[in-house]
């Protein structure tokens, strides 16, 4: 569930370690799994509890998706980065206490004001650009100033540079 501006900001960051990489088609595989049916595309655990931690930890399963993707293509090496993205978002970014304590729907209007206030901070540092979203220009959204929220610009960077830097091997 991180936004698509934070998916961009990791494929980038990992296409610097890669640049053997198709960019064109890892920026789309990296924005391809929130723009389908979601739960098939995250490879999402059917039976997940009620609680926003065990929710959203089924939310991705990379098992499950390595099961059906042997090697990757350059798409998929998008796609799988984006599920790692998303696995790494709900570990790194939210506090158990916070997700206990707030319903889904606080946490949900909660997550995409932050989106507001972060995407154009991420977007000028990562230099993500409109070019960025060639495959899927519905997923662009500009943002407005940062403004404290749920992420603090350090979280967010360190949440992409770690998952920019996972090693796939």
């Amino acid at each position: 569930m991180a936004s698509s501006v934070i998916h961009l900001a990791v494929a980038k960051k990992f296409l610097e370690k890669n640049p053997n990489l198709n960019k064109k088609e890892v920026l789309k595989g990296s924005l391809y799994p929130d723009t389908v049916k979601k739960d098939i595309s995250h490879y999402t655990d059917l039976n997940r509890g009620t609680d926003n931690v065990s929710h959203l930890k089924g939310k991705v399963n990379l098992y499950s998706f390595l099961l059906d993707h042997e090697n990757l293509n350059d798409f998929e090496i998008g796609w799988f980065i984006h599920l790692v993205t998303d696995y790494l978002f709900f570990d790194e970014c939210f506090t158990e206490n916070y997700l206990l304590t707030h319903t889904y729907d606080e946490f949900r209007d909660e997550l995409y004001t932050s989106y507001d206030y972060t995407n154009n901070y991420i977007s000028e540092k990562y230099n993500i650009t409109m070019e960025d979203y060639e495959s899927y220009p519905n997923e662009y959204y500009p943002g407005k100033e940062y403004q404290e929220c749920l992420f603090t610009k350090e979280m967010l960077d360190n949440l992409i540079n770690h998952a920019g830097n996972i090693n796939l091997s």
